[in-house]
């Protein structure tokens, strides 16, 4: 299960959470990311051409990371859960719409644990 921490997109990183009590319910691992936030993130691109959103491409880095090297930590690549709160959540819907992940397995399954 991979985390998308939700507090702010100005601030905030997957590091104080602590996923033991979710990996404790049965063999599951949880994992937290870091991505880029503030201007360095989020800050939407000025001409047509150019890509923005910096944001959401780090955390489709990292769940491509994740697909390809979970199995070196007993994890099955097959059966990848995205999830997150808050803003995390938000994050979680824009994962499912944009293009960078259309086509990609590289999650299976999603929640939101937020109304966006």
């Amino acid at each position: 299960m991979v985390f998308i921490h939700g507090e702010s997109y100005d601030w905030n990183s997957g590091n104080p959470y602590d996923g033991s009590v979710i990996a404790s319910a049965g063999n599951i691992i949880v994992i937290t990311i870091n991505f880029r936030l503030g201007i360095f993130g989020f800050l939407p691109a000025v001409e047509g051409s150019s890509r923005g959103n910096y944001g959401i491409m780090d955390q489709v880095a990292a769940l491509h990371w994740i697909q390809e090297n979970i199995a070196e930590f007993g994890g099955d690549p097959k059966n990848v859960t995205i999830f997150g709160h808050g803003h995390g959540a938000a994050c979680v819907n824009l994962l499912m719409l944009t293009p960078l992940t259309r086509g990609n397995s590289i999650f299976l399954s999603y929640f939101v644990l937020d109304i966006y």
